[in-house]
């Protein structure tokens, strides 16, 4: 059976394992890429992601970890390779709020993260990228309750982009709706992280390895096209 390795870990204990590592594991192309990331930040979570991968991937095919490359797919998805050659494992990243999370797989897989930012503005972001549907859904309960909901339907989204390698266009993200279903028809898998939520898109029937803080029982979810507004003549 087809299966899923996903790591939820503080960038910052990943960044430091990596800085240990020196640089002389990054690619050249990886190394162009962050010497033009100006924002310490961003540098940390950059070598965390990269370095994270190498180790679970090297721990997956049992060699080590300086073997594996991290390359680009043409459409953008991050690309394992050994020794120069694929390595037919798919990968997939993502960071919010001093979080990482990679996500592993045999198969096409997709994770996000997201943690609540105070400066954003919910409701609007919400009708650029949500189905009509799941606006519906967060019209109830308080506000704690619609700001945890709105990052799991985002977290959703962003997840099946990355699976696919569409990415979130907002177009195309209003016509379709997560669905909550049974855990044998789930395409994705979703986790409360404190107001916000961790999203992993995935095959049906596909097992899924989690190491991290407990998150407690995750919700399953299918995607489903989105009812279309009725029209009159």
């Amino acid at each position: 059976m087809a299966g899923v390795r996903l790591q939820v870990l503080p960038i910052a204990a990943a960044a430091a394992e990596a800085a240990r590592q020196g640089t002389d594991w990054l690619t050249s192309a990886e190394q162009s890429r962050l010497r033009a990331i100006t924002q310490a930040a961003r540098r940390e979570a950059f070598l965390a992601g990269h370095w994270q991968a190498r180790r679970m991937a090297a721990a997956w095919l049992h060699l080590d970890a300086r073997r594996v490359a991290l390359e680009t797919h043409p459409d953008g998805r991050p690309q394992l390779r050994v020794d120069g050659v694929d390595a037919a494992l798919q990968l997939s990243l993502s960071h919010s709020g001093g979080w990482l999370a990679v996500a592993l797989a045999d198969a096409p897989v997709g994770v996000d993260i997201e943690l609540p930012r105070r400066d954003r503005d919910w409701e609007g972001l919400a009708r650029f990228v949500f189905s009509p549907a799941e606006l519906h859904c967060l019209r109830d309960g308080d506000a704690a309750a619609r700001i945890r909901l709105f990052h799991a339907f985002w977290a959703l989204k962003e997840a099946r982009g990355k699976r696919s390698g569409e990415g979130l266009r907002p177009k195309a993200a209003r016509t379709v709706t997560a669905t909550a279903c049974a855990p044998g028809q789930a395409e994705a898998i979703s986790w409360g992280v404190g107001d916000g939520a961790l999203a992993l898109a995935l095959a049906p029937g596909m097992a899924v390895s989690l190491d991290g803080p407990a998150l407690g029982e995750p919700a399953h979810w299918r995607y489903a096209e989105a009812e279309r507004p009725a029209t009159t003549d």
